[in-house]
Parts: C-alpha cells; structure tokens; sequence
C-alpha cells in the first residue's frame, strides 16, 4: 500500500513539472509577444510624429504668397502634376500644403481622391484618414522630407533669381495671390514662429535681398498677424 502511495506520488509530481513546462514556454513567448507590439506601436508612433512634424514644415512655409509659389512649383515637380491641378485640389477640399501633400501620399497608395473629399466633407480630418487607411508613415515621412530639401533648394534660388521665379509663375499661368484657402492659417504661433526663422536662414544663406511678399510677418520681420498668434482662421 505505502508503494503504492509513493508510486501515486511520483507520477503526480511528475505530471505537475510537466505541465509547467509549457506555461513556463507560454508565459515566455507571450511575454516576447507583448514586447515584440509595444516596440512596433512606439515605432510607429514615432514615424508619425516625424511625418507629421515634417507636413506641418510644408504648411507653415506656405503662409507666404512668395514661399507658396515655390512650395507649389516644388511639389508639382516632385508629384509629376500640373500646378493648376494641385490649386484646384486645395479649393476643391480646402486643404493647406501640408495636408494635400498627404492627400497625394495616400491617393499615391491607392486610396481614391473622391473618397479623401467625401471623407474631410462628413468631418474627418487628414490624420484620421491617413490612419484609417493604414499610412506608411515612415515612407511619408521620407517623401516630406526630401520634399523640404527641394523646397528650400529652389527658395534659395529664388532669392538669387526672382525674375526667373516670377517667369517661372507666368509661363505656368500661377498665381500665389488666388492659390489661397482658408486651411491655410491653421498653423500655431510656434509654427508659424519656426518657418520665420527657416525663412531667415535660407535667406542669409543666399546673401540675397528679401522678395515682396504678403503683409505677413514672414516678409515684413519677427511680427505675427493676430490671426496666427491666436491660432484661429482668417
């Protein structure tokens, strides 16, 4: 009986060693699991906040009649489209630089511009349509990036050559002046602050005198119009 017992025992306690194996693996392989997701989801984060820091820069710089008309020529010539066309896209959907630069990046993905349209009309914003679609954005953060280069590349140049900048605008049949929309104040006072003082760096940088531009205060100094300043829309 007392063999028995002892025989009982052994398989028991064996049993139990056995079965803790596997939750021991279990635990584990979750627990890699879990790190594996937080790592992806930080680093997705973090493409996004690079992307969007870098389409805000686009946005920002737009601000100015003069600097809009070289981030205009710029992404025409990056997206192969016609610069009529991408005016038309922002008054169609009232989008700022920045957010049709999106736009373009997704309907470059395979998201239809129709449905980008319908979706800022029942209120989404351009951020929760990147997502909703999946954005790469370590690919869009690429793309605005090298986006920023050529665009202060050719503002540079402009400052060196403004007759060509003002050719440039008359050959395409451009005008800065009517490619304006309302989406276009949205930027924040420190937005607004840093494409100053990226405007003022290039400028230097090219030992050039400054174009006339909007009564702004992009053109005009260190001034920041009330409706920046306050964050609102003019």
């Amino acid at each position: 009986m007392l063999d028995n017992c002892l025989l009982l025992n052994s398989y028991f306690d064996y049993n139990v060693r056995i079965w803790r194996i596997p939750m021991k693996t279990a635990t584990i392989r979750l627990f890699l699991l879990f790190c594996t997701v937080a790592l992806s989801l930080a680093a997705f984060a973090d493409d996004q906040e690079k992307a969007i820091k870098e389409i805000k820069k686009i946005t920002s710089i737009s601000v100015d009649s003069n600097m809009r008309a070289i981030v205009n020529r710029t992404m025409a010539d990056m997206l192969k489209a016609k610069r009529l066309d991408l005016v038309k896209e922002r008054q169609d959907m009232n989008l700022n630089y920045g957010d049709l630069f999106l736009a373009q990046q997704l309907a470059a993905s395979g998201v239809k511009m129709d449905d980008i349209a319908a979706q800022l009309k029942a209120g989404k914003t351009m951020l929760d349509i990147a997502n909703a679609n999946h954005a790469n954005w370590k690919e869009i953060n690429s793309d605005a990036k090298k986006l920023n280069k050529k665009i202060d590349d050719n503002i540079e140049k402009s400052f060196t050559d403004a007759k060509k900048q003002a050719a440039l605008n008359m050959a395409d049949d451009y005008d800065a002046k009517a490619d304006k929309v309302p989406a276009d104040s949205n930027i924040s006072k420190d937005e607004y602050a840093e494409a100053q003082a990226r405007y003022t760096h290039l400028h230097d940088a090219a030992g050039a005198g400054l174009p006339t531009g909007d009564a702004n205060g992009i053109n005009q100094g260190p001034g920041v119009p009330p409706a920046v300043a306050s964050g609102g829309k003019h």
